[in-house]
């Protein structure tokens, strides 16, 4: 098995900062309905915009499988753009780190820079306060019809990134929650989808999380149970620097 495909993973991405108005907006006039307004919904739903702009860093561990194989993952984000995530499977380590523009992924005594899509991809999953401006990131975001996911009604919206790469999510339609989303991945091989299914919502320091996440890459099928979420422990920000 190979086990550098793992690192595409990466936790609670597209996490932004926007105010939210009441859940009755999208109820009460569905013909007003705009991307915005579901994603201000969904801050509404896992807390609230004050709880929500409160975190400055944050720490996930998460315990699974992929392909039969037992696997762990740490990651680690601080504000603004600061992330880092350890991956174990078996004996291989794989350790990927972002930081104001710079990524790097380290496989072994192998160190890989990132470039191009995928850094501009890292890029947007290491900003805690995306979605209070995405426009300023370059991101489009578009209003689609509505879809079912697992007979679950969602409201979807796509996101476009500056190079064209898109990023779908589907959130409930009755209690608002992020229970699918899907990525497109460039990599040498081509263009793939990454698709994640969350369920499981916990409260953690008044904020909501899925603990359970299905996630489907090519032929690489991963399933991970989150274990602990810490957050504003005060990381300090050599974790996210490149260590020679």
């Amino acid at each position: 098995m190979k086990y550098k495909n793992l690192i595409l993973f990466y936790l609670f991405t597209f996490v932004g900062f926007v105010y939210p108005q009441s859940q009755d907006t999208l109820q009460t006039d569905p013909v007003n309905i705009t991307a915005k307004a579901v994603l201000n919904r969904y801050i509404y739903s896992i807390g609230g915009m004050d709880k929500f702009k409160s975190v400055i860093d944050r720490t996930t561990v998460m315990t699974g499988t992929a392909m039969g194989q037992p696997i762990n993952i740490m990651i680690m984000q601080k504000y603004p753009d600061k992330l880092f995530q350890e991956l174990q499977a078996g004996e291989v380590k794989q350790f990927l780190y972002y930081n104001s523009g710079k990524g790097t992924m380290i496989i072994g005594d192998e160190k890989i820079i990132i470039e191009g899509k995928e850094l501009e991809r890292l890029s947007m999953d290491a900003t805690m306060q995306l979605l209070l401006d995405p426009e300023s990131h370059g991101v489009k975001m578009e209003l689609l019809p509505i879809e079912f996911v697992d007979s679950v009604e969602c409201l979807a919206i796509k996101f476009t990134l500056p190079s064209g790469i898109r990023w779908f999510q589907y959130y409930a339609n009755d209690f608002g929650l992020k229970v699918k989303e899907v990525k497109e991945i460039q990599t040498k091989q081509g263009l793939f989808e990454q698709e994640t299914y969350f369920s499981d919502y916990r409260e953690v320091s008044g904020l909501k999380f899925p603990f359970t996440l299905k996630q489907y890459l090519g032929n690489q099928e991963i399933d991970l149970r989150v274990t602990s979420i810490e957050i504003n422990t005060g990381l300090d920000n050599n974790v996210f620097e490149v260590t020679e």
